[in-house]
């Protein structure tokens, strides 16, 4: 049986320094906004848009009647996730490349095919949270720290979700090879 190497040059965060730095930004959240972490904010700004550009749409519509208006904490909460990602993408140890191993093996060096693909992921994922009336992360991150079921069921589904797209997506590239 072959040990398994400590890789201590990983660019990833150790799984439970991880877990320690969600639980309190979580608790963060919680304690001085109230609410749970939402990425909401996007639809916010367009309220503002729309009130700005047609008022009478934005009134007629009750989905953005029921949301706060923009300079609310929600689009704050959505910079703050880009600006985090980049600095802690920046600050990391070891470089990290804008088009990652596995992705250059299956479609090529091109950046901006892996940013448009990350775009349009990104666009199903906030569609599909918007069509389904609320906000995957809010659902998923509060309600399993919360241990709601309902949390718990959607997080199993986004991780089956994920799995089969990867596939989907990947094939078996990257795939080691093991004698057993």
């Amino acid at each position: 049986m072959e040990k398994k190497q400590n890789n201590s040059m990983s660019p990833y965060w150790q799984p439970l320094p991880a877990a320690f730095a969600l639980a309190g930004i979580i608790v963060f959240i919680f304690a001085t906004f109230g609410p749970p972490a939402s990425s909401s904010g996007f639809v916010t700004t367009l309220k503002g848009f729309l009130q700005a550009v047609a008022p009478d749409y934005a009134a007629a519509k009750e989905h953005y009647r029921m949301l706060p208006g923009p300079g609310s904490w929600l689009m704050t909460f959505v910079i703050g996730m880009a600006v985090g990602g980049f600095i802690g993408g920046r600050t990391s140890q070891n470089r990290l490349d804008d088009v990652p191993v596995l992705w250059r093996q299956r479609f090529g060096n091109n950046p901006w095919l892996r940013y448009g693909a990350t775009f349009l992921g990104g666009f199903l994922i906030l569609f599909a949270s918007r069509l389904a009336g609320g906000c995957t992360l809010g659902l998923f991150m509060s309600g399993t720290t919360q241990m709601a079921l309902s949390g718990i069921y959607f997080g199993a589904l986004i991780f089956l979700a994920a799995m089969i797209t990867a596939r989907l997506v990947y094939g078996n590239t990257g795939r080691r090879k093991t004698n057993d």
